[in-house]
């Protein structure tokens, strides 16, 4: 036999490698961190000057269209005589309507004023009064006339 055992002998690393590890790790992670906050702050593609100026047309067009329609006299329907009136004028009617009803009022007819209305524009005619039912018992005077000349 000789002189030295063969058996393995631990293998010691020395004191600095540990430190260059943990100094060349934490850099790693700090570089890893910094590309992920990188990555999520870019900003996004931005918007075509086209989409842009189209969105803001599209904008105008329906801004335009809502305030003729808050703000002026319309047809609704002509045939079934219904007419779209500007808001104010509504709040005025729906507050003495409100007005006449806290005093216990009949509620006032509905009304427009057509100082307000744009120029070749007539609101329907109120329909005609409704024809009064004759006392019980008696009969028209028209269908009477009619019953004694049938006769």
């Amino acid at each position: 036999m000789s002189d030295h055992d063969e058996t393995p002998s631990k293998v010691t690393l020395p004191r600095w490698f540990f430190s260059a590890a943990g100094v060349f790790g934490s850099i790693v992670i700090i570089m890893v961190v910094l590309a992920v906050a990188y990555n999520f702050s870019r900003p996004v593609a931005t918007v075509d000057a086209d989409i842009v100026a189209q969105r803001k047309k599209t904008l105008a067009d329906v801004q335009a269209t809502q305030s003729d329609l808050y703000n002026n006299y319309s047809w609704v329907d002509q045939k079934k005589n219904i007419v779209r009136i500007p808001v104010a004028e509504a709040v005025k009617l729906e507050a003495a309507k409100l007005d006449a009803a806290t005093r216990g009022e009949p509620e006032p007819p509905a009304r427009l004023s057509l100082a307000a209305s744009p120029a070749g524009f007539t609101p329907p005619a109120p329909p005609p009064p409704a024809a009064t039912a004759p006392a019980a018992g008696t009969a028209p005077a028209a269908a009477s006339a009619a019953a004694a000349t049938a006769r």
